[in-house]
């Protein structure tokens, strides 16, 4: 595996067993293997949307009463952004695949010193943020059903903020709903983050290869006469099929970034149109609750998840269009003006392509910027107050 590919190993690996990514072509190939991920598929698909449905009906039935109704809300909208991106991984799993094969490409691996670096720490960047992230949102189900057990205990009356269809008064019925609320929630929240975290990562791989590309591209020069004096050709040779090299490791960081907005377009829509709400939400429900309590932990740990999941979107997307914009920067940094009539003209022609950075989107509407995170908090603070007024 190379070490671009493997930055998102560990989050296919998750994907694959949770059955919000489909296995790899050798376990497609055996008929038997097909059909039971094929089903296991569907089951987490159906998982996931049926606790969804009961979310929907709880919340219509607690219109009225606004405390349950936040109670239920900020958790219904984040799920609902989890089946989008669910949904997502199951209608373009083809493209996915193309995505991640795509990582194995040679000019995406260049290892040799600093870029090895560069890529190294991508690496373990994408190890970390998946560890924080899926442990942060699982730590938060599991206090999810911490309380609801000592309530018990204690005898006091709780309510799960779902449609269970059934009274969990008798204590074996209580111990089901609860492991089912627990399995539901546990698999959204692996599954959400983990796919949060694939995406991020696909942008900070094409972050730092745009990082390598201008590096390349600064030291053309000094490459092709090396690679002259250990016999690789004529120097201006040497330099165009260096300078081709270049343009097509920038056409593949381009594709890349074209398939991922393709892809996952609706879902980050989605994801950033009710963002706002679900941080408003959660914020209203956390007021009332005592600070010491478990309750109020859990409610904490959601919140930062929520904020992580919409920083890591922005930051490397911001990432993305800044190292993107100095391509035309480190163009004219080298040492063009000892080059040929014929390479001079070619490095017009992909410095007014690169005056164009790319510019990440959810949905060709919403920016991934920085810009973008302060706007999504300071609307979620707007929606908060104006529901503290009307309460």
């Amino acid at each position: 595996m190379s070490v671009c590919a493997s930055s998102v190993a560990p989050h296919v690996r998750c994907l694959r067993r949770v059955g919000f990514c489909r296995w790899g072509a050798a376990a497609r190939a055996n008929r038997l293997l097909a059909t039971a991920a094929r089903s296991y598929h569907v089951f987490a698909l159906a998982a996931t949307s049926t606790y969804v449905l009961q979310q929907l009906i709880y919340a219509y039935q607690e219109r009225s009463d606004m405390d349950k109704l936040s109670q239920v809300m900020f958790v219904l909208l984040c799920h609902v952004t989890c089946v989008a991106k669910q949904v997502a991984f199951h209608v373009d799993a083809d493209r996915i695949d193309e995505l991640i094969a795509r990582l194995d490409e040679p000019l995406l691996n260049q290892c040799a010193g600093p870029r090895g670096a560069l890529l190294h720490g991508t690496a373990r960047r994408a190890a970390r943020l998946l560890r924080v992230y899926s442990g942060c949102a699982v730590a938060t189900c599991v206090l999810w059903i911490v309380f609801p057990v000592l309530y018990r205990i204690r005898g006091i009356s709780f309510e799960f903020p779902f449609w269970a269809g059934v009274s969990y008064d008798h204590n074996v019925v209580f111990g089901a709903v609860l492991l089912y609320s627990f399995y539901t929630t546990n698999l959204v929240a692996i599954g959400n983050t983990t796919m949060d975290a694939f995406m991020a990562t696909i942008l900070d791989q094409c972050k730092t290869q745009l990082r390598i590309l201008r590096l390349n591209f600064e030291t053309l020069p000094e490459r092709a006469r090396a690679l002259q004096q250990s016999g690789g050709g004529v120097y201006e040779a040497s330099l165009q099929r260096l300078f081709v090299d270049c343009l097509l490791h920038y056409n593949i960081i381009t594709d890349t970034c074209t398939v991922l907005h393709d892809v996952f377009a609706v879902p980050l829509l989605i994801q950033f149109g009710v963002g706002g709400w679900i941080l408003c939400m959660a914020a209203y429900k956390i007021v009332s609750l005592n600070v010491f309590s478990i309750e109020f932990a859990s409610t904490t740990l959601f919140i930062i998840c929520i904020l992580i999941e919409l920083f890591i979107f922005c930051y490397y997307g911001n990432e993305v269009t800044v190292e993107s914009s100095r391509v035309s920067e480190s163009l004219y940094s080298m040492e063009w003006a000892r080059a040929g009539l014929s390479f001079r003209r070619s490095l017009v022609l992909v410095m007014e392509r690169a005056k164009r950075p790319l510019r990440p989107a959810a949905g060709r509407v919403i920016p991934l910027s920085l810009d973008t995170y302060v706007t999504i908090l300071k609307s979620s603070y707007s929606f908060y107050a104006v529901l503290r007024q009307t309460k």
